[in-house]
């Protein structure tokens, strides 16, 4: 499903583009979203694992993909990294996938995909439904470069963008 194209451009070595995010965080037991968070600023200077999954409350991103970096956040968070899944979803929507998954990580909600698209980590979903979406993906940035990749080749598997794989590669 994903073309050389694709697979070209995300890359290691990639700089982070410059975008302005909106970000979901847990603050005080409550889910909120910051507009306007410079993707300069926020990947300067700290080691994040970005996680790319389809959609929210899709059943191999909602029981598999997530659930596995959210029990294994304390095991990133003691290498000093942070975890930030993010999906083409609008902030409400990743608010309350958030919520129901319990997860203390942000998330980062790409509503018009347009950090998705200057990743160049998307994929056309439209023959399920879904339109165009984010990869499954995982890759580690480090002050703003990305240092490990692991991108699936389809949106339904796991195997290479599981938390396991990144935290060995760290």
């Amino acid at each position: 499903m994903l073309s050389s194209h694709l697979a070209r451009f995300l890359h290691i070595g990639q700089k982070i583009p410059q975008a302005s995010l909106m970000v979901v965080s847990q603050k005080g037991g409550k889910y909120e979203f910051e507009r306007d968070v410079d993707s300069e600023k926020f990947f300067k200077g700290r080691r994040v694992v970005v996680v790319g999954y389809p959609g929210a409350f899709t059943p191999t991103c909602t029981n598999k993909h997530l659930p596995e970096y959210i029990q294994q956040y304390s095991d990133f968070k003691a290498k000093n990294v942070e975890v930030v899944p993010i999906s083409v979803n609008d902030p409400f929507v990743v608010k309350a996938f958030a919520h129901d998954l319990n997860a203390t990580m942000p998330f980062i909600a790409d509503a018009d995909g347009s950090f998705t698209k200057a990743l160049d980590a998307g994929v056309d979903l439209t023959d399920k439904g879904l339109g165009y979406r984010a990869r499954r993906f995982s890759f580690v940035v480090e002050d703003g470069t990305i240092t490990q990749l692991n991108d699936e080749n389809s949106p339904g598997l796991t195997d290479t963008s599981r938390a396991g794989t990144v935290l060995k590669g760290l």
